[in-house]
């Protein structure tokens, strides 16, 4: 990534700190970053996917409650690997990437699907084993918005490389 002239000056001096020196020239940091990072989306948005395809209706033969316990420690995990190499991606390539709009919009939505995904648990936890039969319309409606948010955070990581 170029430098973005019109950087600002905090996130030229981190891309250009010694972490950021260390992080573009070592051969393996970026790499095991970018790899760790794709893992911690495909643990982090299949999951939620897989969960709110159930909650719309899909495999009701699966307990909602089972298939909850099951993923959300998963899509947690994704999270938690998620942090630490997006960080270290960003620091890479701050300078450019502070001002760039998709990021911008890609963490955005980020805040948005977590705050959706807590929204969810607070409303709708103890209601969840009815929820085949007595589906709430807000919460079929946050399900519809996770899945379009869920699904819109990985294309625009993608995008990043190229716009």
């Amino acid at each position: 990534m170029e430098h973005a002239a019109n950087a600002p000056a905090w996130a030229l001096a981190l891309m250009e700190s010694g972490l950021g020196l260390a992080i573009r020239h070592s051969l393996w940091i970026y790499p095991a970053a970018n790899v760790l990072h794709v893992i911690g989306v495909a643990l982090l948005v299949g999951p939620i996917i897989a969960l709110d395809l159930r909650f719309l209706g899909f495999a009701r033969t699966l307990p909602i409650k089972a298939v909850s316990r099951f993923l959300t420690p998963v899509a947690i995990t994704g999270v938690c690997l998620l942090v630490p190499a997006g960080l270290t991606l960003f620091i890479a390539d701050a300078g450019p990437l502070a001002g760039n709009r998709i990021l911008q919009i890609k963490l955005s939505l980020v805040a948005l699907g977590l705050v959706n995904a807590v929204a969810f648990r607070l409303l709708w936890t103890r209601r969840i084993s009815r929820w085949d039969t007595q589906a709430p319309a807000l919460g079929r409606a946050q399900v519809v918005a996770s899945i379009a948010i869920w699904l819109s955070v990985p294309t625009l990581g993608r995008l990043l490389a190229y716009l």
